[in-house]
């Protein structure tokens, strides 16, 4: 029998828009000039549907809208709770009531993009594969405990680019599969924390025998971190695990 041997490929996380996240088809964006890095999906709701009219600092809040666009419906539904239509007549019904002015509508990212660079309160949200050049990429976080923002995973991919592998380990290719010739690759999902380490690890394509070697040796890999902005921040994507006698 020849010598069993293992090794591993990565691949970055599909940019595309599924069920695992919507939030992999959009990027929200503020003008460079605000030093907020990270919102939770409740202070982004609030900017937009004008519960809150003004950044920390004081300077008004200018949301902007994507009319025509179909990146519109996934931020609505993954960050306002809501379809589209339903939330921006909120919107504009907050605002007929004196809680600031209504979102700015425009068609496409390009105009979001130019919107948001010339003004200094301005929030709004493209494509995920927009350039992003001249503004400011926001953290989408979720509530934590006390005041505390616990930052969403990133999908790898545009603006956030694949973590470098600093700690290797090989998995051990488990007898049984060796006796009953099973190989093949195993998938597995992964989030690396702000710190660098795998924090999650989940098999999304299965080889019975060869799982549990797979995700074993996963978690013990170590990754430099992924900083946006000045910010240590998570990152998800897919790394392959290829098992061959």
């Amino acid at each position: 029998m020849r010598r069993s041997s293992v090794w591993m490929a990565a691949t970055g996380l599909l940019a595309c828009v599924s069920s695992a996240s919507a939030q992999d088809a959009y990027r929200i964006i503020v003008n460079p000039s605000n030093p907020t890095t990270a919102l939770t999906k409740a202070q982004v709701s609030n900017l937009f549907l004008r519960k809150t009219v003004s950044w920390e600092d004081g300077r008004p809040a200018a949301p902007v809208d994507q009319t025509g666009a179909a990146v519109r419906e996934a931020f609505a539904r993954e960050v306002l709770g809501m379809p589209a239509t339903a939330a921006f007549s909120q919107a504009q019904q907050a605002a007929a009531s004196g809680r600031g002015e209504p979102p700015v509508s425009v068609a496409s990212d390009r105009e979001v993009l130019a919107f948001v660079r010339l003004k200094p309160g301005a929030i709004g949200y493209v494509s995920a594969t927009a350039p992003v050049q001249g503004v400011r990429v926001i953290l989408l976080g979720r509530a934590g405990s006390g005041t505390e923002t616990a930052l969403e995973a990133l999908p790898v991919g545009g603006p956030v680019k694949a973590p470098l592998k600093i700690v290797d380990v090989r998995p051990t290719y488990p007898e049984l599969a060796k006796q009953t010739r099973a190989q093949g690759m195993v998938e597995v999902a992964i989030v690396v924390g702000p710190g660098g380490d795998v924090e999650q690890a989940r098999v999304t394509r299965s080889i019975p025998l060869l799982d549990k070697a797979a995700l074993d040796a996963v978690r013990k890999w170590k990754y430099a971190p992924t900083v946006v902005n000045g910010v240590a921040v998570p990152v998800k994507m897919s790394v392959g695990l290829s098992f061959a006698m």
